[in-house]
C-alpha cells in the first residue's frame, strides 16, 4: 500500500482499538475549553506522571479556580498542593506567575504560541497542548515522548529527530489535517498499553504487519 493508505490505516485501527479497549483519556481532556485550568495542568505535567499530575492539579483547583483568588494564596499552601509532581519548588513560581499574568490579561489566556511561552514554566509543548485542549486551537501536535518514540517506530519521523517542535513539523507533513488534534492521544493511549518503551507488544499489535518497527530489538 501506499504511505497516505498506510497512515489512514493505522489511524484507523488504532480508532477502533481504543474503541474496543476502552481506552481511558487523558486527564487533560477534562479541561477542553477551559484555558487557564489546562494551561496549569499542562505547566504541572511536565516531566511527571499522569497520576501525579491529575492529583496535583485537583489539590490546587480546589483551594481556588480562579487567577484572581489563586493570586491569594500563600507559596506554603501552593506548595503543599502540587507536592505530587516533579520539580515542584520551582513550579510554585510558575503557578503564581501565570495566576498573576492572566489576571492582569483580565481573565483572559493567550491565544498563541508566543503569548503563551512568555509565561514562566511554559515551552512549546506546554503551550500547544494548552492551546488545544483550552481553545480547541490544533494548529500542531502535542509531542511527548509517546508521540516521538512511536513516530520513529512507525517511520513517521526520522530517527534522529529529537526535539519536540521537530518532530511537530514531520508528522504535519506526513498527517492529514484531520488526524492532529487526536494523534497525541492516542498515541499516548497505545503507548501506554501496546507499544510500550521498552518490550512493545507487537505480536499482539494491530498494526504489527503495518509497521516498520524502526529501532525495536
Amino acid at each position: 500500500m501506499d504511505e497516505p493508505t498506510r497512515i489512514r490505516e493505522i489511524y484507523d485501527r488504532l480508532i477502533h482499538t481504543r474503541d474496543i479497549q476502552h481506552w481511558q483519556p487523558t486527564s487533560m481532556s477534562y479541561f477542553e475549553g477551559q484555558p487557564f485550568k489546562a494551561l496549569l495542568a499542562a505547566m504541572l505535567s511536565a516531566q511527571t506522571r499522569e497520576e501525579n499530575t491529575t492529583a496535583a492539579i485537583n489539590n490546587l483547583l480546589a483551594l481556588a479556580d480562579a487567577p484572581e483568588a489563586m493570586m491569594q494564596l500563600s507559596d506554603e499552601q501552593i506548595r503543599t498542593a502540587i507536592s505530587p509532581v516533579m520539580y515542584f519548588e520551582g513550579k510554585v513560581r510558575y503557578v503564581r506567575d501565570i495566576a498573576e499574568h492572566v489576571a492582569a490579561n483580565g481573565g483572559v489566556v493567550p491565544r498563541t504560541l508566543d503569548e503563551l511561552m512568555e509565561y514562566k514554566g511554559v515551552g512549546w509543548k506546554v503551550a500547544v497542548l494548552t492551546l488545544a485542549m483550552g481553545y480547541g486551537i490544533n494548529d500542531n501536535i502535542t509531542v511527548d515522548v509517546h508521540v516521538a518514540r512511536i513516530g520513529i517506530r512507525l517511520g513517521l519521523v526520522k530517527a534522529t529527530t529529537k526535539q519536540p517542535p521537530k518532530v511537530n513539523e514531520e508528522l504535519k507533513q506526513v498527517l492529514p489535517r484531520e488526524m492532529w488534534e487526536h494523534w497525541n492521544a492516542l498515541m499516548v493511549m497505545f503507548g501506554r498499553t501496546i507499544c510500550l518503551p521498552t518490550y512493545p507488544q507487537c505480536k499482539k499489535c494491530p498494526l504489527n504487519d503495518i509497521c516498520p518497527k524502526v529501532g525495536v530489538k
